[in-house]
């Protein structure tokens, strides 16, 4: 009799417990005392956020306007039920920071003037890019009306950082007359060319800077390794090419006092394996160009966390001051995806390349797809003009919306039993904030934080992206070190002294 009394009493108390614990973790006001908090934590697998172990300052997160801006940001009728101007409603969801994800990074496209030639085998016309070029140096500035028009919103909505990159030099240029080659191995670029190919670019940036576009990078080259047989412009250059073309533009650059600030990027190789490490080497062993390029532009395509590693490790070793950025990836699969699953294979890549890479940047392919495929983070259909955001969108913001430019990223450590599950750290705002984005492809399941002392009294909020949820705050009120993180989501806590 004794027996049954006592497990009915454990019985009932276990279950005021869990009543206490579901409403902490449901409603937005609930608290629970430290003590009992610390008993629950003391089981449950532990992530430690060591804040005094510091690494790289983030300085933008964002993507490229290739292939979709100058065609979207023609679209002025409502694009859903927002009643928004279906361009006005892309943009807010990319860099509002209150209503969409806050990006700060717009890398806008000058292109080789493929969409006004029609020369070529670019059967896509999102794949033709203007030229603002009427004759050599002579311009016409309404031209790519479109893609111009996005690349001031996303400024006017908060991208400080803007990138002006090309795929192919102006086709007037070429050895074909085309945005691309026409044999395997071949620079479709003649060296006494490599100087007009400067003056455009730079004439199109002083341009555009005028305008009060906040221009931080040029970027030439894109890819080069690749052979750029058709279906999108693009040119392939060797390592000693690359190296040519970024000391004629060099020159240029420093003559031109309007551009004092902006900087070369690239290489933007493919990957971060095989032949990149060459076209590294032809920029940052060359002693002129190692003293302009503080950082190294590069795409994160068919790249595993190894390749990641290794690379790093090299640079390490040979450049320890040089900087890393990632400027181009999108998972390389083919079929629309709007689920979790493309949205957690996009976290799990930026948590390694912020990670493995100590990237100071991460930035996506294009922003916007008609395609069917897992590439931008808003799909439309062109012909009723609609917009359709999908979870990579909202699992990006997890990133993006928190971790703020110049926020640096500190030591977070999982317990090696902890599979399917991501995790890293920033601190920002002198202190007084720590944001902790965790990846879980897993199920459900329970951790404990060891933060650091601060957090005790520090405001908590919780913010998560799964099959249910956008970006939905699920959680604001007192610190806790438990956190119970979705099944299939992406989880972003958000610590504030304030």
């Amino acid at each position: 009799m004794k027996i049954k009394i006592i497990s009915l009493a454990l019985a009932f108390a276990m279950l005021l417990l869990c009543g206490c614990k579901d409403a902490k973790n449901t409603s937005a006001s609930a608290t629970e005392t430290k003590g009992e908090s610390s008993m629950e934590s003391a089981n449950l697998p532990e992530i430690k956020i060591d804040a005094q172990k510091t690494y790289q300052a983030m300085e933008s997160f964002g993507g490229s306007g290739a292939w979709w801006a100058q065609d979207v940001g023609l679209w002025t009728k409502p694009g859903d039920k927002s009643g928004l101007p279906a361009r006005e409603r892309i943009a807010k969801l990319l860099y509002d920071k209150e209503e969409g994800i806050g990006l700060t990074n717009y890398r806008y496209n000058i292109g080789a003037g493929s969409k006004d030639s029609r020369n070529g085998k670019i059967d896509d016309p999102w794949r033709r890019a203007a030229s603002f070029e009427t004759a050599p140096g002579q311009y016409d500035w309404t031209k790519d009306e479109g893609a111009v028009w996005f690349l001031k919103k996303a400024v006017e909505l908060g991208a400080n950082e803007v990138v002006l990159f090309c795929n192919s030099p102006l086709e007037r240029l070429t050895v074909n007359n085309k945005a691309h080659s026409e044999a395997k191995n071949t620079v479709n670029l003649l060296p006494e060319n490599y100087g007009a190919f400067a003056d455009y670019v730079l004439d199109v940036a002083e341009h555009f800077v005028s305008e009060g576009v906040p221009v931080k990078f040029i970027s030439p080259i894109n890819e080069p390794q690749w052979d750029w047989l058709g279906g999108q412009e693009g040119c392939h250059y060797s390592p000693e090419e690359v190296k040519n073309i970024y000391k004629v533009f060099l020159d240029e650059l420093e003559k031109r006092s309007a551009l004092s600030g902006v900087e070369l990027s690239g290489p933007e190789g493919g990957e971060w394996k095989n032949d990149t490490l060459k076209y590294v080497i032809s920029i940052l062993r060359d002693e002129r160009l190692s003293l302009h390029f503080s950082a190294i532009d590069n795409h994160s395509y068919w790249s595993n966390a190894e390749d990641k590693k290794t690379f790093k490790q090299w640079m390490d070793i040979n450049f320890p001051n040089v900087k890393l950025r990632m400027s181009e990836w999108c998972e390389m699969v083919n079929g629309k995806d709007l689920t979790m699953d493309s949205a957690l294979n996009l976290a799990n890549e930026v948590i390694d390349d912020l990670t493995i890479l100590d990237v100071v940047s991460w930035q996506c392919w294009i922003l916007v797809s008609n395609y069917s495929y897992r590439d931008g983070l808003i799909y439309v259909d062109t012909s009723a003009k609609t917009v359709i955001p999908t979870k990579r969108l909202w699992s990006f913001g997890n990133f993006s919306k928190f971790i703020r430019p110049g926020y640096t990223r500190v030591e977070a450590t999982l317990p090696a039993r902890m599979e399917n599950l991501k995790c890293c750290a920033f601190t920002g705002e002198n202190g007084s904030k720590l944001v902790v984005v965790l990846s879980n492809a897993g199920e459900a399941r329970e951790i404990s934080l060891n933060l650091p002392d601060w957090t005790q009294n520090a405001k908590m909020s919780v913010y998560t992206t799964d099959a249910q949820r956008n970006l939905e705050q699920t959680y604001s009120g007192e610190s806790d070190s438990t956190l119970d993180i979705p099944e299939q989501s992406v989880t972003t806590v958000v610590f504030s002294k304030d």
